[in-house]
């Protein structure tokens, strides 16, 4: 699994250890729950693109398919979904500026419009170009409450 696909797991594993939509012994969603998960960045799985074109340079044969496997900014959070057991939609927006706030709203959208979302899990998730120079990578979610059925 790339970086940013266990910083999902994590991050969106905090989110729910600090609500009351998961089943401690299973690790998965209360059953009666529909929950979604969004995530807004601004680089996406660029980090992970670059780290598949480095495969590449020894000529297209020798390219990584587990790599390649990651090369979408939605694959992270698909991997939390699945570990957590999400039935809602799931997929990444970009934005440049506001970006929580850009989430958030993409969130309560989806609550507003679908009464059998339970919940939507949203945050920020991002692996910058620069991560190597210092530049910190970002990994924060939170329930955006619905009706949670528990």
């Amino acid at each position: 699994m790339d970086l940013l696909s266990r910083m999902a797991v994590v991050a969106v594993g905090r989110a729910f250890c600090d609500s009351d939509l998961l089943d401690r012994q299973t690790n998965k969603i209360h059953g009666a729950n529909i929950v979604g998960l969004i995530s807004v960045t601004r680089w996406g799985s660029l980090i992970t693109d670059l780290a598949f074109c480095e495969t590449l340079g020894q000529g297209p044969e020798l390219a990584s398919p587990t790599v390649f496997s990651y090369t979408l900014p939605n694959i992270a959070i698909a991997e939390a979904a699945g570990h957590f057991g999400l039935t809602g939609p799931v997929y990444s927006i970009f934005a440049e500026h506001d970006l929580m706030e850009k989430v958030e709203q993409e969130a309560i959208f989806w609550l507003s419009n679908h009464p059998e979302i339970s919940a939507m899990v949203a945050g920020r998730l991002d692996i910058p170009p620069s991560y190597a120079e210092g530049k910190a990578p970002v990994a924060e979610f939170h329930i955006v409450n619905g009706k949670c059925r528990i």
